[in-house]
């Protein structure tokens, strides 16, 4: 029996005060209509979380962000993040009849790849249904009494899931790794005076080590809207300097996958000395039917609609987002289509070698675009960083062929977020990450951390071979942004709550 991991004694969790909270509130309208609306494009942009028209239509279903990295505190351990279903508002007791559950009947999953063939090696999979122990289905889902533990009668309905690892190759099967108890959507501090406590008691030990919890968390995400219109428009807006960056998101929540594993259960052979590099990426799919034979005993078929690796493909390479790309677009296509058939889709990798925001910036700006073709943005998200395959960082960090069991002939151009599993933890990180010296940051994987609308910008005009293009990106005269994530698992902070 599985034993949930009891909450470090005399450990004091944070709490957003109620003035910050407060301060949330009175900006959200302000700046979802700035953030949001695009005063630059007269659509919607809200950064990676909206990146395909299918994505807003099955919000269950939309991967928001994911994140690799070493955890600090064990390093031997790297910690596997998926974020979905964006933008929900702080907890209050009306949650109690409508809240954020994880969609029932639909595959999460995060992939990792060992060998570079753009095809999982390693997949766990999270399956979740619903514990629905009110009378007669019937009522509220959360109280009327507070509820302290998953056990509380007060927790009406309750999401359960199982968590299986999922091996190809030599070790190919499916193993049960856990069935567990997602903490629930945050409802407010009257009825769940203790939402830390209920994180901790959905946390679940994994045999062979490591540990995983769903829950509803804290937006993570750092975005800088002011950044936003340089990719879709060219200009940051039209009075740069003196808009806020403070944004939304920073006073929603998401529900999160957290996982944390041993790294040589990822890595090629199960050696992260040899082969230090692993892709990662998540996806969603929903159950289905092969409607060309019979139903009768015909078990679920999956078919995947939603897929994110690293932050804003959308955005970096098209210079879209809703809005602004149509239905059953590349955007849609990237979002169905698995990494190891990128390399098929030719007007995909074309993109990747003539991405729109440079030529867009030029256009605005008079800021001349980099040469094509930008062999170096497609390195940047279809290889990784290596010092002869097109990227301009000149050292080798991120890329397959470092591993040394890899077969070279195998490795694909593949869409994955990349993460170097020997690179040192930074003592004193830097929220730009490999562009300013921090090479254990993005995109090296991607820590919670780190901010990634700057960086992305100035490697699409050209760093760190080209000139520098800091002077496109506009100065906040206000931040207001995501609290910084905690140093120990699950790293995020506990979801945003009103009364």
């Amino acid at each position: 029996m599985q034993r949930p991991i009891s909450r470090p004694v005399g450990r004091t969790v944070s709490r957003p005060s109620r003035r910050r909270l407060a301060l949330l509130a009175a900006t959200l309208t302000g700046l979802s209509l700035a953030s949001l609306s695009g005063p630059f494009t007269g659509s919607s942009q809200a950064g990676g979380h909206i990146d395909a028209p299918s994505s807003i239509t099955d919000s269950p279903a939309d991967i928001t962000d994911v994140y690799a990295f070493t955890s600090p505190e064990n390093t031997d351990m790297v910690t596997l993040i998926a974020n979905v279903r964006p933008f929900q508002l702080p907890g209050n007791p009306g949650n109690a009849l409508a809240d954020y559950p994880f969609a029932t009947g639909a595959r999460y999953e995060i992939h990792t790849d060992a060998d570079g063939d753009g095809a999982p090696d390693t997949t766990y999979r999270w399956t979740f249904s619903n514990d629905d122990r009110r009378p007669f289905g019937m009522g509220p889902k959360v109280g009327p009494l507070p509820v302290r533990s998953l056990e509380d009668r007060s927790l009406g309905v309750r999401q359960k899931y199982t968590l299986e690892r999922v091996r190809t190759g030599d070790r190919a099967g499916t193993e049960k790794l856990v069935d567990g108890i997602a903490a629930p959507t945050h409802v407010g501090r009257s009825l769940m005076p203790d939402y830390a406590g209920l994180r901790a008691e959905a946390t679940r030990e994994l045999p062979g080590g490591g540990r995983t919890v769903a829950a509803q968390s804290a937006e993570a995400f750092k975005a800088d809207t002011q950044v936003f219109g340089l990719f879709t428009a060219g200009t940051a807006g039209p009075v740069p300097g003196w808009l806020p960056d403070a944004q939304p998101l920073s006073a929603m929540n998401v529900n999160s996958l957290v996982i944390q594993v041993p790294k040589d259960e990822v890595a090629l052979k199960g050696d992260p000395q040899r082969n230090p590099v692993v892709g990662v990426w998540s996806s969603v799919s929903r159950a289905g039917a092969d409607l060309g034979r019979s139903l009768e005993k015909q078990a679920p078929t999956y078919r995947q609609v939603s897929r994110n690796g690293n932050p804003h493909t959308a955005f970096s390479i098209y210079g879209t987002t809703i809005g602004l790309s149509k239905p059953g677009g590349p955007e849609d296509r990237f979002q169905r289509r698995e990494p190891k058939d990128d390399q098929y889709e030719k007007d995909y990798l074309a993109a990747t070698l003539d991405p729109a925001p440079p030529r867009r910036i030029e256009a605005a700006q008079g800021f001349k675009a980099p040469a094509t073709p930008r062999k170096d943005i497609q390195a940047l998200f279809l290889k990784g960083i290596g010092k002869d395959n097109g990227s301009k960082f000149g050292f080798d960090l991120n890329t397959h062929t470092m591993n040394a069991d890899a077969d070279p002939s195998r490795i694909a151009l593949a869409e994955e977020l990349r993460l170097n599993l020997t690179t040192p933890v930074t003592a004193a990180p830097n929220k730009y990450g490999v562009i300013e010296g921090d090479k254990q940051g993005f995109p090296n994987g991607r820590r919670l951390n780190d901010v990634i609308d700057p960086p992305l910008i100035r490697m699409l005009e050209g760093e760190p071979g080209g000139r520098s293009a800091e002077g496109l990106l506009p100065k906040p005269v206000v931040k207001l942004q995501p609290a910084d994530a905690q140093g120990t698992f699950p790293y995020l902070n506990v979801p945003h709550a009103l009364l």
